[in-house]
């Protein structure tokens, strides 16, 4: 329906006469009517006037269908998300560019995009970020919704660090809550057994990740330019974050924290082969070996055995560019120089045939 008709029907059902309506907004009664014949339509400082005398949203009095809008927004949001899970890393910021056009003050639209620009930008190696820096900028300056607003400064943030503007993106974390301002930290406190036991199973999830990953960026610390932590004080560090998923998942029901287990127990052995201890490094290689296979092969909806998260799902993992877990360390011990000590023992031949079994290279 035209905006023509929408003022035709609501003048009518408020019992104003085009005389009445032409006298509030200082216009001729002419007007009123090539509107409602649909010659012309009022100007756009008249919108306001005429919802405030109907008493209607500009929605309305444009005809804008908010339902069907709304259904169409979230249908291409679940699009969005889908080929995000299936690694369609272009075709996903195709289609957002696409939405964003069509719905160009939907402020999730605009966040999904600018986190699916960050995805595809960093990916590449690009640095020009202008787009993304639009997008949250507009979304900071305009919503009013509290969580869009965090995630866009998160978002602006992780491209500030992308595009080298380290003193940006110190600024806006600075900006950002701590995480005991967080709604689980406040509810882990309040839930007293009983709120619901999945949330607060998915907050463990995300805290063991945590956790693990805080340990790991020690080993990475740095100070007038020498690191804080010796080689063998990182090497306690990487097999404390083994030992602790190994104590919290003894079912091995690692999920999606296996990748952790990967990382860490890559890192030791490349660290042993450096020290020349072949034994040792064989050691964590295989139970690297064991938390790729984990990684690739899990049952996405089959939930943890383990207690600690007993009965709940980590859910599924996007591929990299690269391939999935297996084929990544596939490819470090066939093609790697301080691999190559490594492929002279026998249970070599052994190890690259577990991986190449599962091991998918997009």
């Amino acid at each position: 329906m035209s905006i023509g008709s929408n003022i035709k029907r609501l003048r009518k059902e408020n019992n104003i006469t085009q005389e009445q309506l032409a006298e509030y907004l200082g216009i001729t009664s002419r007007a009123i009517s090539q509107w409602e014949c649909g010659r012309t339509s009022p100007d756009i400082t008249l919108i306001p006037a005429l919802c405030h005398i109907f008493n209607v949203s500009s929605d309305e009095l444009l005809g804008i269908d908010i339902q069907k809008s709304n259904d169409e927004i979230k249908k291409y949001l679940e699009e969005a998300t889908e080929l995000k899970n299936q690694g369609k890393w272009e075709e996903q910021v195709n289609l957002l560019s696409e939405a964003n056009k069509k719905f160009p003050r939907d402020y999730k639209i605009m966040l999904k995009l600018a986190n699916a620009f960050v995805n595809e930008y960093s990916r590449k190696r690009i640095k020009e970020y202008d787009q993304v820096f639009e997008l949250c900028n507009r979304i900071l300056e305009e919503c009013t919704d509290s969580n869009i607003r965090y995630e866009a400064t998160d978002t602006l943030a992780i491209a500030y660090g992308y595009a080298g503007k380290k003193d940006e993106m110190l600024r806006l974390a600075k900006e950002m809550p701590k995480s005991h301002f967080s709604y689980e930290n406040f509810m882990l406190f309040n839930w007293n057994g009983k709120g619901d036991l999945a949330e607060i199973q998915e907050y463990i999830s995300y805290l063991i990740n945590q956790l693990i990953c805080a340990i790991n960026n020690c080993c990475g610390f740095f100070e007038n330019g020498k690191k804080l932590f010796s080689n063998e004080e990182r090497m306690k560090l990487l097999e404390l974050q083994v030992e602790l998923l190994e104590a919290l998942f003894p079912d091995k029901d690692y999920q999606l924290q296996a990748q952790l287990g990967e990382i860490a127990c890559s890192h030791i052995a490349t660290m042993l082969i450096r020290e020349n201890n072949i034994k040792g490094a064989w050691h964590y290689l295989e139970k690297a070996v064991d938390f790729a296979i984990h990684m690739d092969t899990y049952d996405f909806n089959a939930p943890h055995t383990s207690l600690i998260l007993r009965g709940y799902s980590s859910g599924g993992w996007i591929m990299e560019s690269n391939g999935n877990h297996s084929q990544c360390l596939l490819e470090w011990l066939t093609t790697d120089e301080e691999a190559s000590i490594l492929r002279f023992a026998p249970r070599y031949k052994q190890v690259i045939n577990r991986l190449k079994e599962v091991a998918i290279k997009p």
